[in-house]
């Protein structure tokens, strides 16, 4: 049986409404920072091409809404399935995923860095809590098989490039000795 777009996006859903409820249950600090950043807020997401909108409702009774018609041109988030593999199992970085094109995410600088830090903490509770465990092993095994594919990039080839903008100092600039007379 192949999949539809609209299967692929109920699975989606699913995933991301089970992932609300072991957060929910976990509780701590993980789950309050994911309440505070992502109350009354709209994603459009996109994984492996199948996108999917995504608003939390933030009242007395956290959920997830899906909307399943999603047009192309409001996609804040996109990524592929081994990419977050790769993450999930420490082969790539987020910064590299980010870095390197991996993952795209448009958003306000103070809503991506709340993301950013949610992302983070499920991250770090995944290593300890067997519920999330599970859920990326079915995640895992559901999506598009492994099929052979490029090893992703050692983690210190990710490391994002500094210095380049004092490289087009010019040499003059930079032997400029500031006297201070204080």
């Amino acid at each position: 049986m192949t999949n539809t777009t609209r299967q692929r996006q109920e699975k989606l859903a699913t995933w991301l409404s089970r992932l609300i409820e072991i957060l929910r249950l976990q509780g701590g600090e993980t789950w309050l920072a994911l309440v505070q950043i992502t109350s009354g807020k709209t994603a459009a997401i996109a994984l492996d091409g199948i996108p999917l909108e995504v608003s939390a409702d933030g009242g007395d009774r956290f959920e997830l809404l899906f909307e399943y018609a999603v047009p192309p041109n409001s996609i804040n988030f996109r990524s592929d399935a081994d990419t977050l593999r790769d993450i999930v199992a420490g082969r790539l970085t987020l910064d590299g995923a980010l870095a390197n094109g991996r993952i795209y995410a448009r958003n306000h600088l103070d809503e991506l860095l709340g993301m950013y830090e949610v992302v983070m903490r499920i991250l770090a509770d995944s290593a300890t809590n067997p519920q999330l465990q599970e859920l990326w092993m079915e995640f895992d095994s559901s999506l598009s098989a492994l099929a052979a594919r490029p090893l992703p990039s050692l983690l210190e080839g990710q490391k994002p490039s500094y210095g380049y903008l004092i490289k087009s100092v010019p040499e003059d600039v930079l032997g400029i000795k500031i006297i201070d007379n204080c």
